[in-house]
């Protein structure tokens, strides 16, 4: 396997603070980050997602204002739920699946949910 050491980067996951490493491929050292975009998720080195979370509201709420006629109109209400489900709620959990959530977090998708009903 042929590693390419100006496309790669690396990252220590800990909660623990900060970790330097020294990662050389071909005489060349690694650039270490604290986060990253991988397949449209946001990963930080702290473990945590409360920039991922933030990252998707920002996402979603942009969604919403472009789509606002749709939900301000004399549409059905059952088919104004099909689509934010369909719009908004694809959007804002894209791999919610591999969140860590902690309770303040939980609270500010509970709070985003309250705003989209409203």
């Amino acid at each position: 396997m042929k590693i390419n050491a100006r496309k790669t980067i690396v990252m220590c996951i800990s909660n623990k603070g900060r970790t330097k490493m020294n990662i050389h491929v071909d005489g060349q050292q690694i650039e270490q980050v604290r986060e990253f975009r991988y397949l449209g998720s946001l990963i930080s080195d702290d473990g945590y997602c409360e920039k991922e979370i933030a990252s998707r509201i920002g996402m979603v709420k942009k969604v919403f204002q472009d789509k606002r006629k749709l939900f301000t109109g004399k549409m059905n209400l059952e088919l104004k739920k099909r689509i934010v489900k369909c719009l908004v709620w694809s959007v804002a959990t894209y791999a919610a699946e591999t969140w860590t959530l902690r309770e303040a977090d939980r609270m500010k998708i509970e709070a985003f949910e309250m705003w989209i009903w409203r």
